[in-house]
């Protein structure tokens, strides 16, 4: 069945599946960059949370950063019902603001924020790049001077059928232009309108909307750093990326 993006994230039995786990080390990873980015003599005290969802990154980043504040935000009204329930649950309402909102239209808050997450590859779950590079800008603006943002996207290359798959569109992007990371994704039954980066793309579309110093890997490049092997044959293999504010 195919269904709307903010209507996906409204049902009770998508919002079932997204498990509150730890951070996983990729992201720990990413907080220390962002922790060392901004400046090791100061504190990240003001965090942006996009697609907080359940809260499960919520409670990893409170937890790393012990920020001062925390706004997150989601398009679905009922993510942020249980994302509110489980700050309770964690003892982190009182430094964190939930808000109901779509990415696209955060943009009236300036140089507020020390560090803006993107976590859970919400990218993936924005098919349309002029969306996508809204939020991207949104997050500079909001961000202050040496301010770092981070995050996860899908990845055209991982399991050999994706591969192949963004490989053909890839030969067609004479024709494609900006749709050749387009795909349905989703699951539970519900197909939903996606987009898949290549790191390529990833870094252009950081750098024009205001970002330096940007690093991007692959979760296979990742663990290879730090002496692991990763499957791509079962794995996702998500870009993670690191920015700073010019």
């Amino acid at each position: 069945m195919k269904i709307e993006n903010k209507d996906f994230w409204e049902k009770e039995d998508v919002i079932a599946t997204q498990r509150l786990t730890n951070a996983a080390d990729f992201e720990i990873f990413m907080f220390e960059k962002a922790k060392a980015r901004y400046n090791s003599s100061l504190k990240i005290e003001n965090i942006k949370i996009f697609g907080c969802g359940s809260g499960r990154e919520v409670e990893a980043v409170a937890n790393f950063f012990t920020p001062s504040l925390i706004v997150a935000s989601d398009i679905s009204e009922n993510m942020i019902k249980k994302c509110s329930a489980n700050l309770k649950k964690w003892n982190i309402e009182k430094i964190t603001e939930t808000v109901v909102i779509n990415a696209v239209d955060y943009n009236e808050v300036h140089n507020k924020f020390e560090l803006v997450t993107i976590l859970n590859s919400m990218l993936t779950y924005v098919p349309n790049k002029i969306d996508r590079i809204a939020i991207f800008k949104n997050s500079n603006q909001i961000l202050k001077s040496n301010g770092t943002i981070i995050g996860t996207v899908h990845n055209q290359v991982g399991t050999l059928p994706k591969t192949i798959y963004f490989r053909i569109r890839n030969l067609l992007s004479f024709i494609l232009g900006d749709k050749v990371g387009n795909r349905t994704t989703g699951f539970n039954g519900f197909n939903v309108s996606g987009y898949y980066y290549d790191k390529k793309t990833l870094e252009k579309d950081l750098s024009i909307s205001g970002f330096d110093s940007i690093e991007i890997y692959s979760l296979e490049e990742f663990n290879k750093m730090h002496g692991k092997h990763y499957n791509r044959a079962k794995g996702y293999n998500n870009l993670i990326f690191t920015a700073t504010k010019k």
